[in-house]
């Protein structure tokens, strides 16, 4: 029984599509395959922010953003025994762990059709599936933009589509920073210097004479203890960018003072550009 249980679950798992990989930042789903890989650059890559719907003989969403750099779109083939809001949940709460910002997020026939999503937003047939079981996520980490979507077909085969979108060269929170201010990058409290290489490359872009300050807000529900922990690793990260050949900064922490910064994320790290040079 042991033996024929163990190859049952192994026949579940395909080999992936030739020249396909996952997304760095996420884990696959267990025993899941990838049966649609494609990778290169976009001019203009429409991430959508409300739900589809059609006008004027036209597939269209009240909010988008438009982005342009490097797409990377996956299909994954999820186990049956599984439903699309367990693959959708393993990706989100990787997300999250991660301190990606939610931009939308729908489930359902609140999403608009998923003959609109399938056909006419990701252009991939095996996505048309009931409505009822579908979910959708937007989400930004870092200088990635995501589209995550997972949906059950009327054959009862379960697909989840992750879109990727690396803005090129980060110059979207360049922007961000010379026109605000201000940006914010997520950060996990786990491991807090994984922020330090993307910090580095976004300071690279400036001058070498200008100040920042590294604001790091983190949640918890002792407020003393949270405002230790995110002025220590603060520090950490401001060691680590200095050590690095930026020197112009210092590190703060804030604790879970800014909520409003966190926005259900564990953690963020605000970048100010300092107005006293």
């Amino acid at each position: 029984m042991l033996a024929g249980l163990l190859f049952s679950c192994a026949a579940l798992a395909q080999p992936d599509v030739e020249g396909a990989s996952d997304y760095g930042q996420l884990k696959r789903f267990p025993l899941s395959w990838i049966e649609g890989y494609r990778q290169g650059p976009t001019p203009e890559y429409l991430l959508m922010l409300s739900e589809l719907k059609k006008a004027n003989n036209i597939v269209v969403a009240d909010k988008r953003k438009a982005l342009e750099g490097e797409l990377t779109r996956i299909t994954y083939r999820i186990p049956d025994s599984h439903q699309p809001g367990d693959a959708f949940e393993h990706f989100r709460a990787q997300l999250m762990t991660r301190g990606a910002e939610v931009l939308f997020q729908c489930t359902g026939r609140e999403c608009g059709s998923s003959h609109y999503w399938a056909n006419d937003f990701f252009g991939i047939a095996q996505l048309y599936g009931l409505d009822r079981t579908q979910v959708y996520m937007a989400a930004r980490l870092g200088t990635d933009y995501l589209a995550l979507y997972a949906v059950q077909r009327g054959n009862r085969r379960v697909y989840l589509q992750l879109d990727v979108v690396s803005v090129t060269g980060g110059s979207e929170l360049v922007q961000q920073l010379k026109a605000a201010g201000f940006a914010t990058l997520p950060i996990d409290p786990a491991a807090p210097l994984d922020v330090v290489d993307p910090l580095v490359q976004l300071l690279a872009e400036f001058e070498p004479g200008e100040a920042f300050w590294l604001v790091l807000h983190q949640q918890g529900s002792d407020v003393q203890e949270a405002l230790a922990q995110s002025g220590d690793m603060a520090k950490q990260i401001e060691t680590a960018v200095r050590s690095a050949g930026v020197e112009n900064v210092l590190g703060f922490g804030v604790g879970p003072l800014v909520p409003t910064v966190l926005a259900g994320r564990k953690g963020a790290l605000v970048v100010i550009r300092s107005a006293a040079q």
